[in-house]
């Protein structure tokens, strides 16, 4: 398995859980996620914890949305990851229902009703 899906749930403090701190993490990080997250070919969104991995509430997001991040079906590509290891992907906690709960929840100011 390669290091960089190592682990198979968000860390306690991912801002894709509903129970993690809010505002922990700059505005520029939630602003960047939607930015990219219209983009056609999306990117890769690491754990903050710097270890080299996915982070796991942004793989689960992009999983139960089928993969819109084409950076992301590349490396799953290149990884050879299969439906096996997605399967095990699980929150302790409930995630939010979209990216722009997420961001909305944290920064209010970002998301244009």
């Amino acid at each position: 398995m390669s290091p960089f899906f190592k682990g198979t749930s968000p860390c306690k403090d991912c801002p894709y859980r509903i129970d993690a701190p809010l505002q922990k993490w700059h505005i520029d990080h939630f602003a960047d996620l939607l930015k990219n997250d219209k983009s056609i070919f999306g990117t890769l969104y690491r754990c903050h914890k710097n270890n080299g991995s996915v982070c796991k509430g942004w793989l689960i997001d992009q999983d139960k949305r089928h993969f819109p991040s084409i950076a992301l079906r590349m490396q799953l590509s290149k990884d050879n990851i299969t439906r096996t290891y997605l399967d095990k992907l699980r929150c302790k906690s409930g995630l939010y229902n979209s990216l722009e709960d997420m961001c909305k929840s944290n920064y209010p100011e970002l998301i244009q009703d």
